[in-house]
């Protein structure tokens, strides 16, 4: 289990995510959408331990074989960071490599065993649909391939933790249905946070939906019809008589 409790962290007053409760269960693929600065991304940091709280809590409770559960925290480092794939808004990427050259050294940054890399490195990139472009230079590549790449990378060590920021943003339809079946398929054995502006987007690969609105997380578990009402609220009275 994914647990934020109480999480706060505010660039400036305003700005941010206050208090923020939330449990995201193994499987679940949540959406989490809101307006421009409403705190989306950040709320995604915190999860994946690029930023660490000012007050209270974000932890992850894994149980393994034996049925023991052992929990870890964004303040323990690299030993919770290493068990979350990250794919931030901007998906950088090393644009002088090629794809597989890029993804062998971020799978070794990230710790993977050096016997695993090759077998990791190859899961990844058939899984992202990739092996055609194996020896193409990333600079070479359109938005949505980079991208793909970018998600390879978040996939490499099958992270329990997987943590997407917009990954739809400036892809064509077609490419938002495969990327939609990638996420569906790691689901099954990861935690998965995405972020976007539209549920309807989302709804091929979501599980159930949160809003943050003004840096607050609202309660409840949404479907992406009652997401798209919460955030599109139909014109109040007062509003349709002027």
């Amino acid at each position: 289990m994914l647990e934020f409790l109480e999480a706060s962290f505010q660039y400036a007053p305003g700005r941010g995510i206050v208090g923020a409760n939330l449990k995201v269960a193994p499987g679940e693929v949540l959406g989490v959408v809101g307006g421009n600065g409403a705190g989306k991304s950040t709320l995604l940091g915190l999860a994946a331990a690029a930023m660490v709280p000012q007050s209270g809590e974000v932890r992850l409770s894994l149980t393994d074989l034996a049925g023991r559960t052992r929990r870890f925290r964004t303040d323990a480092g690299l030993a919770y960071r290493r068990r979350v794939g990250y794919l931030t808004e901007l998906a950088p990427v090393y644009e002088d490599l090629t794809v597989v050259r890029y993804l062998r050294f971020r799978a070794k940054v990230r710790g993977e065993r050096f016997l695993r890399i090759r077998r990791r490195v190859n899961e990844a990139l058939e899984r992202c649909g990739l092996v055609a472009l194996r020896r193409e230079r990333i600079g070479r590549l359109s938005l949505g391939l980079r991208r793909r790449v970018a998600l390879a990378e978040a996939l490499l060590t099958v992270p329990p933790v997987l943590v997407l920021d917009d990954p739809f943003a400036g892809i064509d339809a077609g490419q938002r249905a495969a990327f939609s079946g990638m996420i569906r398929e790691v689901s099954a054995r990861s935690h998965v946070l995405i972020s976007g502006h539209d549920p309807q987007l989302l709804s091929a690969c979501c599980t159930g939906f949160c809003v943050v609105r003004q840096g607050k997380v609202l309660p409840g578990r949404l479907t992406a019809q009652e997401a798209m009402a919460v955030l599109n609220p139909p014109p109040t009275k007062q509003a349709q008589e002027a």
